[in-house]
């Protein structure tokens, strides 16, 4: 029995399974969300104005935003000249009573910072996701994880102690480099628990989680109204995270790739346990129990030798592996940069910052649900093409929407609901999709240079965000980055049309299946025909005996 096999002898859907999958997802996603996109509320520009000297009328200094009447003192001012706050800023304590922008002046001439703030975050997901990739292979995913997790629960309430914006973005740069930590290895660790026949479905069930915690931050920032108690809410959470190194099992799947059979034995046997399954002693002796699970162990070791390790050059030798690269990685770029940046882009929108904010993350549990159901009954392809071009669609239309209060006022934020449903959707489809794709000897590669290509979205989008402060006042207006993002999305789309559709086709081996994937798909629907010939003969076979005896 190899350990395939034995999975699927656990039960598909076992008691223990699903008990770890749980506390796995909730500890992995949680955390991760929050400190995704809480970024908005921790970074909220208060309406501000320059602060004129105790005791002065307000009417007489001619102040806004970034500039005031020359003060002459005696309570006059010299209209004629115009200085830049010489004396501060005041700020509406309203939604928010103290944010990152309002603790450090960060508005007029430094109204770029949290951008560049909001930049390093990013490029820290970026390393991370590199780095715990590389770390969660050759440590094991359990260590990884709860050592990422924890530290990510620490420096994150120490972010709230920042005595001043550099060591803010400082740690924050730290925190977004353990967020990809938590994210991607918990990912992994959720998906190995079960056959793979049932990852897909599990893989999109953990994003459920995600969506549900994309709900909690507005609730926690409409009754902490503070950026330091945010930061403080959202991170030690995290540190509880340590309790699970008493039941959380290392991934049976790292366990036997690293020839450490027992340990994955044991796991197993307390899994069959508490499913009340049955499974055989020393059920992965016979095949795991080599380095390659197949032959002997020298031929193993020569195998192992004359096997071609892959780069990310491969993926570029090959037309078709070429096209699909080329594709894959700018459908996960945008589709990063315009999920991120719409769900930042919230705060300038019409209406209670906190009730906008909750029906983005609401309505990502129905998109996570119809998105399940599109990838069993539709396929891949068209949906993630469709669910760009809605989406892109939207973003165009709001900037052209007139500015008026009532009811019209709300209707951008309605639309802007729907390209949060379309492009979870999306990142959802290509989560499944993109490594379908790709051949089984280069399928690691292509998808972590695939998330590389979205991390670098997230650092872009904050650069076209800051769009909207530019354009305060001019054509368009402040919704300018939706409509670069609406035309971004719909040119976007157009790359999942090259892509082969993969729903209830075998995934390619070879670069050399990837190059002639219909002759592939052809071979490998005759050889399961006569498959199930041969098993339908066997059965006759053995009932005519039967009959004769």
């Amino acid at each position: 029995m190899n350990l395939d096999d034995a999975l699927v002898s656990l039960g598909a859907y076992g008691r223990y399974q699903m008990w770890i999958f749980m506390w796995i997802s909730l500890f992995d996603n949680l955390p991760s969300i929050w400190h995704m996109t809480s970024y908005p509320f921790l970074a909220y520009e208060l309406q501000h104005k320059c602060k004129i000297p105790d005791g002065v009328a307000q009417n007489l200094s001619n102040s806004d935003k970034c500039s005031m009447s020359k003060y002459l003192g005696n309570g006059t001012f010299d209209s004629n000249q115009t200085i830049t706050c010489p004396n501060g800023w005041e700020y509406e304590r309203s939604p928010i009573k103290q944010s990152i922008v309002s603790e450090w002046n960060l508005v007029c001439g430094r109204n770029y910072l949290p951008e560049i703030s909001n930049t390093f975050f990013n490029v820290g997901v970026m390393i991370g996701a590199v780095a715990f990739g590389f770390l969660s292979d050759k440590f094991g995913r359990k260590k990884s994880f709860i050592f990422a997790l924890v530290t990510q629960g620490i420096v994150g309430s120490l972010t709230a102690l920042s005595p001043n914006f550099y060591v803010f973005t400082f740690l924050r740069f730290f925190v977004g480099m353990l967020e990809q930590g938590v994210n991607i290895t918990g990912f992994i660790m959720a998906t190995e628990l079960f056959p793979p026949k049932q990852r897909t479905i599990f893989g999109v069930a953990h994003e459920f989680f995600w969506a549900v915690g994309g709900c909690m931050v507005p609730l926690f920032a409409y009754f902490l109204r503070d950026w330091k108690s945010l930061q403080t809410c959202i991170s030690l959470p995290a540190v509880l995270g340590i309790c699970l190194w008493w039941f959380l099992p290392e991934s049976v799947v790292w366990l036997v790739s690293q020839g450490k059979v027992k340990e994955a034995e044991k796991i197993l046997e307390k899994a069959a346990k508490i499913n009340r399954r049955p499974l055989p002693a020393d059920c992965l002796s016979d095949s795991d129990k080599q380095p390659l699970m197949n032959g002997k162990e020298d031929e193993n070791k020569k195998s192992t030798k004359e096997r071609k390790t892959y780069t990310i050059i491969d993926l570029f030798r090959t037309k078709n592996l070429r096209k699909i690269t080329f594709c894959v990685n700018g459908i996960w770029l945008v589709n990063t940069m315009v999920y991120y940046g719409v769900c930042f882009h919230f705060p300038n929108l019409y209406g209670d910052l906190y009730i906008n904010f909750a029906l983005g993350g609401l309505v990502e549990i129905p998109s996570v649900a119809v998105t399940l159901f599109l990838l069993y009954k539709v396929g891949r392809r068209w949906p993630l093409c469709l669910m760009q071009i809605v989406g892109g669609i939207m973003c165009i239309i709001i900037p052209f929407i007139p500015k008026k209060s009532g009811t019209v006022a709300y209707i951008p934020v309605a639309l802007a609901v729907v390209v949060r449903f379309c492009f979870n959707g999306s990142f959802t489809v290509i989560y499944v999709y993109g490594p379908e794709i790709y051949p089984t000897v280069c399928r690691n590669t292509g998808a972590g240079l695939a998330s590389s290509s979205g991390r670098i979205g997230g650092i872009l989008y904050p650069f076209i965000g800051y769009m909207s402060k530019l354009n305060a006042g001019k054509l368009i207006g402040p919704d300018l980055p939706l409509f670069v993002y609406g035309v971004l999305s719909i040119i976007c789309s157009l790359l999942a049309l090259p892509l082969p559709e993969t729903k209830n086709k075998p995934l390619p081996d070879t670069i050399e299946d990837v190059e002639n994937y219909e002759d592939f798909c052809r071979r490998h629907s005759n050889i399961q025909k006569l498959n199930r010939e041969e098993l339908s003969s066997s059965a006759e076979g053995g009932g005519n005996q039967e009959t004769k005896i």
